[in-house]
């Protein structure tokens, strides 16, 4: 779903970026990616981005992480709020690298940080303004400090991945099976 016309996946780009300094129930992530290259996944173009981008990126998914967290749906808001507060925001059409027209929130010369911090706020905006606080949110597995964000049409989704979802149904499983198990012995 694209959220925002813009030609990156601002969303699924917020929602990395957070999930690139986060741990899964095993430990963190192996390997840690680079948060540039995580851009390069979500088609920002920051291939030639320097290293200098990453101690700024960093902070940033910690800001976007208190959206995943809020909880309820005021504080949820509010969290997003305080995210487009601090972005730099120039709204223009720009056509570029091959690409058709298409709109970009931060001023022509603004630089890779910012487009970045204001694409994946606007994204969480809409996100939020559209679905409230019930299609995003951290993981429900066990020991998964990992985000998610739903976009799906059954809204269904509370874990970061079907790895995730799967070890809490086995779990689950088993521990229903254990309870059956002594049940049986009584």
């Amino acid at each position: 779903m694209d959220f925002i016309g813009y030609r990156s996946d601002a969303l699924g780009a917020a929602v990395a970026l957070v999930n690139a300094m986060a741990s899964g129930p095993a430990g963190p992530v192996e390997p840690q990616p680079r948060l540039r290259d995580v851009l390069v996944e979500h088609r920002y173009l920051a291939g030639h981005a320097s290293a200098s981008v990453e101690p700024a990126l960093r902070g940033w998914a910690l800001r976007l992480r208190t959206v995943f967290e809020a909880g309820d749906l005021d504080a949820t808001a509010q969290a997003v709020n305080a995210l487009l507060a601090d972005v730099v925001i120039g709204p223009h059409l720009s056509r570029h690298d091959g690409q058709d027209w298409h709109l970009h929130y931060t001023p022509p010369k603004a630089s890779l940080v910012d487009r970045v911090r204001s694409t994946t706020a606007f994204a969480l905006a809409m996100l939020v303004s559209e679905y409230g606080a019930d299609r995003h949110g951290v993981c429900a597995a066990e020991g998964c400090s990992r985000v998610y964000a739903d976009t799906s049409r059954n809204a269904a989704r509370r874990y970061c991945s079907p790895a995730c979802a799967n070890r809490s149904a086995v779990a689950a499983h088993r521990a229903r099976e254990r309870l059956r198990r002594l049940a049986q012995s009584e």
